[in-house]
């Protein structure tokens, strides 16, 4: 009786180190992580390699926490913190060579405001998305398979927005970010979430008031083809404009 007594006693001790040894999600780091990888967004076009070796490592980081490896998971985020930061730092002291090509173009005397010429002919003749119509329908927007940008021929569909947004000055919409399947439910929520920021700063730029916009992340869980083929994630890759008043 003693000596089971005893086994148990260290089978106890056993778990209870290998527990201990597991730790615990590096919350702290992760913040760290993602708030420097957000601020290191703004330079991201004049040292795009290591941005995306950044973002890369920042996905990394975030399996490893949903496969409990804390340890790898902290030693990401630190690594992604420190790549971030030298990017951001990069950005602050050399802003002229991080300007985009619009930005570059005229000098500066580009203000960001929507231009008429931004409209497709198609999108002007369709009277469902006119932006002088109160009742306009919203287009959707998006993206490709783990990404975030705003895809070339999007862009249009959120000036429209913007042109929308200026006509009708009281009203506030919702973004809402979305993603496939593929990937856990943290990462796609963390994805879609991008997905709606990534077009309210577009809405931003054009002058619109942050104030009027909002943005959600359902990640994979509204899917609006439940097939799972190429055709049917891409559909689901989306940021859609809803009315909150």
């Amino acid at each position: 009786m003693k000596q089971i007594f005893n086994f148990c006693a260290v089978a106890v001790f056993v778990f209870t180190v290998l527990c201990s040894c597991a730790g615990n999600p590096p919350k702290d780091e992760r913040e760290l992580a993602e708030k420097a990888f957000a601020d290191a967004e703004a330079g991201k076009d004049c040292d795009r390699e290591n941005y995306l070796a950044a973002e890369e490592l920042l996905n990394q980081a975030r399996e490893e926490v949903n496969n409990k490896n804390y340890d790898k998971a902290k030693e990401l985020f630190n690594a992604v913190k420190e790549k971030s930061d030298a990017i951001a730092k990069y950005y602050r002291e050399h802003p002229d060579e991080c300007m985009t090509e619009k930005d570059k173009k005229g000098n500066g005397e580009d203000d960001g405001s929507i231009k008429e010429e931004n409209i497709t002919s198609n999108d002007a003749a369709d009277p469902s998305v006119d932006p002088k119509n109160p009742e306009m329908d919203f287009q959707i927007i998006h993206f490709e398979y783990n990404q975030y940008a705003v895809l070339e021929e999007d862009l249009p569909k959120i000036d429209i927005m913007a042109q929308w947004m200026m006509n009708f000055p009281e009203r506030v919409v919702r973004i809402e970010g979305h993603a496939d399947e593929r990937g856990s439910n943290d990462y796609n929520l963390s994805l879609g979430e991008k997905r709606a920021m990534e077009v309210k700063n577009k809405l931003i730029q054009a002058g619109i008031d942050s104030a009027r916009i909002k943005i959600v992340s359902y990640g994979e869980e509204r899917p609006v083809d439940p097939a799972s083929n190429e055709e049917a994630w891409f559909k689901n890759r989306r940021a859609e404009f809803k009315r909150e008043n």
